[in-house]
């Protein structure tokens, strides 16, 4: 911007107009934050002056934007150093000005340019400016008058200074000290206040000396205090030491000790002069509150003194006498007139209360380890106060039992999964330990678990009697009341079984009154939602009438949000509607069917509304299709309707393939409509919309009857299906497969007309690399219907093989996984034809290729595979009297050069014995004797066969069989066991697993026996084995694996590298599988996984290649295993970990230079800050140190692009962490660290850039659509 231009801006800020001042302003405004303007020394001296003028400007507009512009002048690069220490000289003096308002402005436009100034690691200037502006503040403090509004100002801008940039002038930290806490004994509380900030601030940055010598100071003052005199002055010292406390987190840890029988000495004050001492009662439970949060460990040697004073505290209402609460129930209503007729304006005792309630919160939120004992404790207690009158502390009391729920859940994240329903046989007796009427799995929780439910169970009686009278007795806490019923349904899923007869027209009140608001309603239905969801529908026969009340006014809503919630809500009242259908349901469900059909029939309907309706509509529909009859074709036109409009169409697709499953039939004309639609919609780019049209096409073929499907329309739709079939995405293929599979068998003639275009898909797809899993099997049940069925022109057998395996016959370059997929269709092909000659005949053909020199690997490849698919699928092709003996082709085959095809004959001997164990069994265990130097290829056919059998059962025959073998197969896996090559290790590991899982109690004590080994080689595979076994879903397996897991994972503590790695691997993934197996391990193991995230230096190996010297970390695997198992155990087994032992550990892993540990360790940061808020906020200093480091890490001059995008992905993670941080602690922004890193990102373009990616790609919505179940 030219000189000229700025000039006029200045002049007009001297303009008598003041619209002209302040057009003035705004559009320098725009220039400064745009960076469209450059300001010249000269320019820049106008501008200052000017705006400074503008801060007396009569306009209060004028002056806010006056004061906008100079902060945003302090804003990195914008003007020079000395500009901004002008500034400063020239503003610092009006603060102390006599005239109120000239001294509120130039404070404001001081703070204003503190908080626009860059971070001092990132611009000199800063901490020039600083350094300046501080001496100032203070050095002016002694000319104001004690009790001087000024002061106050002063005061506040010496602490953003030291929140701000507090690290950056230590010098001046001891005469900040002395001013703050000097003015700790001003008479004034608003300077007082001010002060305890001051301080809080400066504890976070001050050196260990100060720091001790400031609580040292403060806790003498303290001493001295007594509750008789100097009330005020004590509080201050309280609330000053809580706030030092607050800001500084572990650094106050030694100190709590000392402080914590002073507050309880301020507790413990006889109620004889209690209004008195209310406020230093409330500041003493802060206090307590803070230390509960920031050093739990120190409290927790005076639990039962600070349990037993908050007890007090939290029944501490010396102005009302409470009913008996065994009462007769006539005289609840006298009672509650009594509350709402009591007012006390004077009587603050209520703060005492509130206080209590919070740290009580705190105790349980920052001991989960002893939730236990809490929850006996503490539980009861709570529960006797929800009788409490002020509204504000009653619903702080039902938040202490939420918190306590809240950790319960933490503890047992999924309890649903460890009961047993009465007819589940697949436990044992022994295995199940019952709690009130339930049954829980001892295999899937803990002991600890147990007693923790146990003590939930026998509070719940009491504690809904409670609830149900909180609710009637208080309407406006009925929300609050719902909320603690959720979260205790979540943590306990049986609690209500017997008692919702109490609880359900108390909730149904609270949504029928007519002052609820949408919240409250909201919340009510969400908890009706998981009552359905977790209840027997039994459990609701009485309840019908109320629950139907609820659910029609929810869905009459006026409120969209409310509406749309309740229909949603619906969907699983009409399940338990379909099972009560006998017992009122069918009454219950037309009653429904009024108010959900307008709602579906409505054009004006918010969208949110429209799709929940839809859903609604099709769910009652397919329940009670006989008792709505009469309905049926309005809903059925509309939703034909609905169909065909962009907005509706894949919500009502999905609806109509829920109707078609059950019976619902649409008329021939309205199924044209749609068919027709589906055909446009197929051609559309949106996946979620393909995938809900192929859905409901295929659901349409089989339960929709043949009459009512247009032949012509159908055709169409099916001659889009070649077009879906392809690599890019390998779902909506497998879906296609499906619903080609159905046509061929149920309606050739609309389908065969596109078998050109069909086949032409499925060799080009055959030619992929990615064909396998469903999409394969889809394909070969598709091979199966072709074959199987009669239709025009159909190929032949000859042409149909020829067609699938063309791309191997002409040259097609083709991969092992394609080779597999063609040698897979072609034997099923020729299985489908149930002609053994035709089988034969192929086997020869392809068997003559194998020993014809001028072939290509390629057709060699496929020949051996096909052989083996062949006697998998049909092992009657070869027998004693057919000349082809593909087993001896196969050991043949081993001798080859080509590594691939030595695989496939692997493959093809497994697959021969998958086919005929009995043949081919005893000659893969023969070959294995024999044959020592193929034992790597043999094992792997073995493989093969062991997998086979522990996954699928079709010939209890062949698996007796198999078993009879088990015992040769053991001796010689374990006779290979040791060799040298990890490949063959890693085969013998799964295969000694999965047999394991056939007869675990005895051959588990087997295994464990040759841990003893002195081969590491020998006890890696050992340890190795047992992944395979949790990996196994058979749940009778686990009854064993947990008598003896801990004998195999005590090699975390062996002298191997490798052996600790693999121990750390198997127990990673019992961990994320199947957590009981090890919790009650983990005490003693934990210990171990946390010394192997530790770096050694001994492990640092230098070595030479080629005329450079490069440094191994041998240990870096075993480090990175380490970590991983903390942070699955962080998901699993978080009942077990100490989270103060945790963070340490965590914290040096943030410090770690791999890459990849610190991308793991960022995100076990966020995680354990969603768990524990609390104690990663008293570490926060020490966390956001690394991250900082991070931060600020640039690329080497010569970094290849690899290693800038790696550095690039650090920096986005840390600032995901900083954004994450910034939500889920509370008050983190007060803390200088944290606000540094912030400022960091904020202030720096390139991480402002990549905040805006994170950003971005955290709003980003999910493109992947989810497709309906289409089982």
């Amino acid at each position: 911007m030219s000189g000229y231009i700025i000039g006029q801006l200045v002049d007009k800020m001297s303009n008598p107009d003041k619209d002209f001042r302040f057009m003035a302003c705004n559009d320098l405004m725009k220039d400064l934050s745009l960076n469209t303007i450059t300001l010249e020394d000269d320019s820049t001296a106008k501008v200052m002056r000017a705006l400074i003028r503008l801060l007396s400007d009569p306009s209060g507009e004028v002056q806010n934007l006056a004061i906008k512009c100079i902060g945003m002048l302090a804003q990195p690069s914008k003007i020079k150093s000395h500009h901004l220490e002008y500034l400063v000289e020239e503003l610092t003096p009006h603060v102390f000005s006599k005239i109120e308002q000239a001294r509120d402005i130039h404070a404001l436009t001081l703070k204003s340019m503190i908080l626009n100034l860059a971070p001092t690691a990132t611009n000199n200037a800063t901490s020039t400016v600083i350094k300046r502006m501080l001496p100032k503040f203070i050095d002016s403090l002694p000319t104001c008058a004690p009790d001087d509004a000024a002061r106050i100002d002063v005061l506040d801008l010496i602490g953003e200074v030291l929140l701000r940039f507090g690290d950056a002038v230590p010098e001046m930290h001891k005469a900040c000290l002395k001013v703050m806490v000097d003015h700790l004994y001003s008479s004034r509380s608003a300077i007082r206040k001010k002060a305890i900030i001051g301080i809080g601030h400066l504890a976070s940055v001050i050196n260990a000396q100060l720091y001790d010598e400031l609580v040292s100071e403060l806790l003498s003052e303290l001493a001295k205090a007594s509750t008789s005199s100097q009330t005020s002055q004590t509080r201050t010292l309280v609330v000053a030491l809580s706030t030092i406390a607050r800001a500084s987190g572990s650094k106050f840890s030694k100190h709590t000790p000392q402080v914590l029988p002073h507050l309880i000495r301020f507790l413990s004050v006889d109620d004889e002069s209690e209004s008195e001492n209310d406020d230093l009662r409330e500041a003493s439970l802060q206090g307590l509150e803070v230390f509960l949060y920031r050093s739990p460990q120190e409290v927790a040697a005076f639990e039962k003194d600070v349990i037993e004073q908050l007890t007090r505290a939290l029944s501490y209402d010396p102005n009302y006498e409470y009913g008996d609460e065994d009462e007769d129930e006539q005289m609840e209503g006298d009672e509650d007139d009594e509350d709402e007729d009591y007012s006390d304006d004077e009587d603050v005792t209520w703060k005492v209360r509130r206080a209590a309630a919070k740290a009580f919160e705190a105790m349980i939120s920052s001991h989960r380890e002893s939730i236990l004992f809490l929850s006996q404790t503490i539980g009861p207690i709570i529960i006797g106060r929800f009788k409490e009158r002020e509204e504000t502390v009653r619903t702080e009391i039902l938040s202490i039992y939420i918190a306590l729920l809240n950790q319960i859940s933490i503890l047992i994240p999924d309890l649903q999964k460890g009961i047993v329903s009465t007819d589940e046989n697949s436990i044992v007796t022994d295995d199940i330990v019952v709690i009130g009427d339930t049954k829980f799995s001892t295999n899937y929780l803990s002991k600890s678990q147990l007693t923790l439910i146990q003590s939930l169970a026998e509070q719940k009686d009491v504690l809904l009697r409670s609830i149900s009278k909180s609710m009637k007795k208080y309407p406006k806490t009925g929300p609050k009341c719902i909320e603690l019923l959720s979260a205790l349904i979540r943590a306990y899923p049986p609690v209500l079984e017997n008692s919702l007869d109490e609880v359900i027209p108390g909730v149904a009140g609270i949504l029928t009154d007519k002052n609820a608001t949408a919240q409250g309603k909201m919340i009510v239905l969400g908890f009706i939602s998981k009552a359905l969801s977790l209840n027997e529908p039994a459990k609701f026969q009485r309840l019908l009438n109320p629950i139907t009340t609820v659910m029609t006014r929810s869905i009459s809503d006026n409120f969209y949000k409310v509406s749309a919630e309740g229909l949603a809500v619906s969907c699983k009242y009409i399940e338990v509607l379909k099972e009560l259908a006998s017992a009122g349901g069918n009454d219950e469900a037309k009653k429904l069917l009024d108010v959900i059909e307008k709602k579906f029939l409505a054009n004006d309907t918010d969208q949110e509304v429209r799709e929940k309706a839809i859903s609604s509509v099709s769910m009652l529909l397919s329940s009670f299709k006989d008792q709505l009859n009469n309905e049926t074709p309005a809903i059925l036109d509309k939703m034909t309707e609905r169909i065909g409009r962009e907005m509706t169409c894949l919500g009502a697709l999905r609806a109509s393939s829920q109707m078609v499953v059950a019976g619902v039939v649409f008329n021939k004309e309205q199924t044209k409509t749609i068919l027709e639609k589906v055909v446009e919609y197929m051609k559309k780019t949106s996946r979620s919309l393909r995938m809900t049209c192929l859905n409901f096409v295929e659901k349409l073929m089989k339960h929709s009857p043949a009459s009512a499907i247009p032949e012509e329309e159908l055709t169409q739709v099916l001659g889009e299906l070649p077009g879906l079939i392809n690599d890019s995405d390998l779902q909506i293929t497998n879906q296609s497969f499906s619903c080609l599979t159905y046509a061929f068998l149920n309606f050739p003639t609309c389908v065969s007309v596109h078998m050109k275009p069909i086949l032409e898909a499925i060799i080009k797809l055959l030619q992929s690399c990615l064909i396998q899993g469903a999409a394969l099997q889809s394909l070969l049940h598709l091979f199966t219907a072709i074959v199987k069925t009669d239709f025009p022109q159909k190929p032949t057998f000859e042409s149909l093989l020829d067609s699938v395996t063309s791309p191997v016959y002409d040259n097609v370059p083709l991969s092992r996984q394609a080779q597999l997929a063609i040698a897979s269709c072609a034997a099923v092909i020729t299985e489908s034809t149930q002609n053994i000659e035709k089988s034969r005949s192929l086997a020869k053909k392809i068997a003559q290729q194998l020993h014809v020199s001028q072939v290509s690997d390629s057709i060699r490849l496929f020949a051996m595979i096909t052989l083996g698919e062949l006697g998998r699928r049909v092992p009657e092709t070869y027998g004693d009297d057919f000349a082809v003996k593909p087993e001896e082709l196969a050991i043949k085959a081993f001798n080859h050069l080509n590594e691939d095809l030595k695989a496939a004959a692997a493959q093809t001997l497994g697959a021969l014995a998958v086919g005929n164990l009995n043949v081919y069994l005893p000659f893969i265990l023969n070959q294995i004797r024999t044959e020592p130097k193929k034992q790597y290829l043999l094992l792997h056919a073995l493989k093969e066969v062991i997998v086979w059998e522990s996954t699928v059962e079709e010939s209890s025959k062949s698996t007796a069989l198999f078993r009879s073998a088990i015992g040769d197969i053991w001796g010689m896996l374990l006779s290979n066991a040791a060799g040298t090559e990890d490949g063959t290790r890693s085969v013998v590991s799964e295969c000694l697993g999965r047999l394991c899982s056939f007869d675990p109690d005895v051959l588990l004590p087997k295994l464990k026996e040759h841990m003893k080994s002195k081969d590491p080689a020998i006890r890696s595979a050992v340890v190795s084995s047992i992944k395979f076994m949790i990996n196994d879903e058979k749940r009778t397996v686990d009854i064993s694996l947990q008598k003896y897991i801990g004998e195999f994972l005590i090699a975390i503590r062996d002298e191997d590298l490798k052996v600790r790695r693999v121990a750390l691997v198997v127990l990673n993934s019992a961990a994320h599988n199947k957590p009981a197996l090890i919790r009650d391990l983990l005490p003693d193991f934990l210990p171990s996984i946390y010394e192997e995230t530790r770096l050694r230096k001994e492990l640092i190996k230098e070595v030479e290649m080629g005329p450079f010297k490069h440094l191994v970390d041998e240990g870096l695997d075993l480090r990175k295993c380490a970590f991983e198992c903390m942070f699955t155990l962080l998901e699993s087994c978080v009942d077990k970990i100490d989270i103060t032992k945790f963070l340490t550990v965590m914290e040096c892993g943030l410090s770690d230079q791999n890459h990849d540990i610190k991308l793991l360790n960022y995100l076990t940061l966020q995680r354990v800050a969603n768990l524990a808020p609390g104690q990663v906020l008293q570490r926060i200093d020490r966390i956001c140190e690394p991250l900082k480091t991070q931060l600020n890490v640039r690329p080497r001059g010569n970094a290849v692009k690899q290693e800038i995008e790696k550095l690039e992905e650090l920096k986005k993670a840390v600032i995901r962490v900083a954004y994450m941080l910034k939500t889920r602690l509370p008050d983190v922004e007060r803390n200088p660290q944290y606000l540094d890193l912030y400022n960091t990102i904020k202030h720096n373009k390139e991480l402002e850039t990549l905040a805006e990616d994170v950003l971005k790609e955290s709003q980003r919505a999910v493109v992947y659509d989810t497709p309906m179940d289409t089982a």
